[in-house]
C-alpha cells in the first residue's frame, strides 16, 4: 500500500532561504527598528564579529536591500501625511512653502507616464528582403549602405 500526498499541491522552493533566523533577525533590527549593527548582533543572538562578517556576505546585502527597498517604501504613505501637516501649519510659513512645492512635485511624478523600457543604446535592423544579392567577382566586397545613400 502506498501513501498517497497531495504533493503537487504543495509549492516547489526553487532556492532554500539562505538567511538563517539569526541574520534575519539581524535585518530586522537594523531595519525596521533603527539599530546599529553592534546593537541589532546582540539582540538577534550573534557576535558583532559575527555580525561583521555576515555583512559582507553579498546574499545578505541583498537580502538587506531588499528589506530596505521594503522599509522605504512603507514610509512614503506617512512622509506625504507629514507633507501635508506641514502645508497646514502656521508657524514655519517658509516650510509650508516648501511643503507644497514637494506635494505638488509629487503630484506631477504621479501623473506622469510611466517611465519606458527603452535604454540607451544603439539597435541594428538588419532587412535583407529588398537587397538583390551581387555576384561576387574575384574578391568579396564589404558594402556599406544607408536608406538615403542609395543609387539606382
Amino acid at each position: 500500500m502506498t501513501d498517497e500526498t497531495d504533493d503537487d499541491l504543495l509549492p516547489e522552493l526553487t532556492t532554500p532561504d539562505p538567511m538563517t533566523p539569526k541574520r534575519r533577525a539581524l535585518i530586522d533590527g537594523m531595519v525596521w527598528r533603527g539599530l546599529k549593527l553592534a546593537e541589532a548582533a546582540i539582540e538577534a543572538g550573534m557576535t558583532e564579529r559575527n555580525a561583521h562578517m555576515c555583512a559582507q556576505d553579498p546574499k545578505f546585502r541583498a537580502a538587506l536591500n531588499a528589506e530596505m527597498a521594503a522599509f522605504k517604501v512603507s514610509q512614503r504613505p506617512r512622509n506625504v501625511h507629514r507633507l501635508a501637516e506641514l502645508r497646514d501649519q502656521n508657524e514655519a510659513k517658509g516650510a509650508a512653502v516648501q511643503a507644497i512645492r514637494a506635494l505638488e512635485e509629487l503630484a506631477q511624478q504621479a501623473d506622469a507616464a510611466p517611465p519606458s523600457d527603452v535604454r540607451p543604446g544603439i539597435v541594428v535592423i538588419i532587412q535583407r528582403g529588398h537587397l538583390q544579392p551581387e555576384p561576387l567577382g574575384s574578391g568579396a566586397q564589404i558594402m556599406f549602405s544607408d536608406s538615403g545613400d542609395e543609387e539606382e
